[in-house]
């Protein structure tokens, strides 16, 4: 029987990949947190990162650490929530969550009675802490940002997990992960939030010795090899984005010739890439966009560097000439970008779009 080896990139999110290359400084951090908290010191921990850094594979490698070690674990995505739903509404289905995590039936530990929603909590974490037979609790929960339009939950959480029963009688390690504008929307509503949960991690890209190091490792015993010149493309595409890096190296091998990845590798791959990040968030990134940003946005696509806002404007008015184009108004249109996520700004006032590959990908699709 013909049997092909199996892709041994993960750009599928949440799976975890054969190497999780450059977060082998948080990790040894999160396993010094354990033994802390098992010695009844530390604190609950913060994830921070942006779309695809690999937060929620990191919460679930945390989650095999915490079990290897004896810990109940549990992981939780929470999902979009409407305005029409209640603090309450979230706070139970958090509590359900748990306990189906750990193999609970959520009927053993939540009443019907309606009670206040912080006390809820409280007695729930108190009960579900003597259902495992009083052993330490990591509970990990993702994707924290798709409930910022409620940030009370998240002060709900610190009152409960400040309480004196939850102190006295459980012990719990909490580890929530978020986007850092997700984050930054709960501590402006409720600044003790940023000061219970003091301890962070914050998810960065990789540098190219890590790339380097993830693409080697992870091709490693398949019989496909990445020429030296396409690595280093790699990275100046992706600039070390984790989900990108997975994406773009999952579609190179896919188009492997004769087991190498070469120059011929390289284009169908790029596309495949760029059409599902397009699928999955450059479009909607883009749609935030005016019809008048989206030419600025195009200069920055095409430049891909740090500019101030003079080169933009003279980029405009010299090389692109473009008829009517309101030149007074560039400042306020590049503010715009930045406050929407489209542009990042350095501690010189210069601009660059957000991304490599979404330059690419506007300069190609759009």
């Amino acid at each position: 029987m013909f049997k092909l080896a199996p892709n041994p990139f993960t750009p599928q999110s949440g799976l975890e990949p054969k190497v999780l290359g450059g977060r082998e400084e948080v990790i040894s951090e999160f396993v010094r947190i354990l033994k802390n908290k098992e010695k009844g010191r530390g604190s609950h921990l913060l994830l921070l990162g942006e779309w695809g850094m690999g937060k929620t594979t990191l919460l679930k490698f945390y989650k095999k650490i915490a079990q290897s070690k004896g810990w109940y674990a549990a992981y939780v995505s929470l999902p979009k929530i409407s305005p029409r739903e209640r603090s309450y509404d979230v706070i139970q289905s958090l509590t359900e969550e748990l306990c189906f995590g750990l193999g609970i039936e959520p009927q053993e530990l939540i009443g019907t009675r309606r009670k206040n929603t912080t006390i809820f909590l409280v007695e729930f974490l108190a009960a579900l802490y003597k259902r495992v037979h009083n052993e330490f609790i990591l509970v990990l929960i993702d994707d924290l940002q798709n409930v910022s339009i409620m940030p009370a939950v998240v002060d709900i959480l610190r009152l409960a997990l400040s309480h004196e029963q939850v102190l006295r009688t459980t012990e719990y390690l909490f580890v929530l992960s978020s986007t850092p504008e997700g984050w930054e929307g709960f501590i402006k509503r409720h600044d003790p939030v940023g000061r219970f949960f003091r301890k962070k991690q914050i998810l960065g890209k990789l540098n190219y010795p890590q790339v380097e190091m993830t693409i080697k490792e992870t091709i490693k015993d398949s019989g496909i090899s990445f020429k030296e010149e396409i690595i280093a493309r790699v990275w100046e595409y992706t600039e070390g984005h984790p989900y990108e890096l997975q994406l773009l190296c999952s579609h190179l091998y896919d188009n492997n010739i004769r087991k190498l990845v070469g120059e011929e590798s390289w284009e169908p791959a790029l596309v495949a890439t760029l059409k599902d990040l397009g699928i999955e968030h450059f479009s909607q990134l883009y749609s935030r966009a005016s019809e008048r940003e989206r030419e600025v946005l195009n200069v920055f696509a095409e430049n891909r560097k740090f500019m101030t806002i003079t080169e933009i404007r003279d980029i405009l008015i010299y090389d692109k000439k473009l008829k009517k184009f309101p030149i007074a108004n560039v400042k306020n249109f590049i503010y715009r970008l930045a406050d929407k996520g489209l542009l990042i700004r350095d501690e010189s006032k210069r601009y660059r779009i957000l991304d490599n590959m979404f330059a690419e990908y506007i300069l190609r699709f759009r």
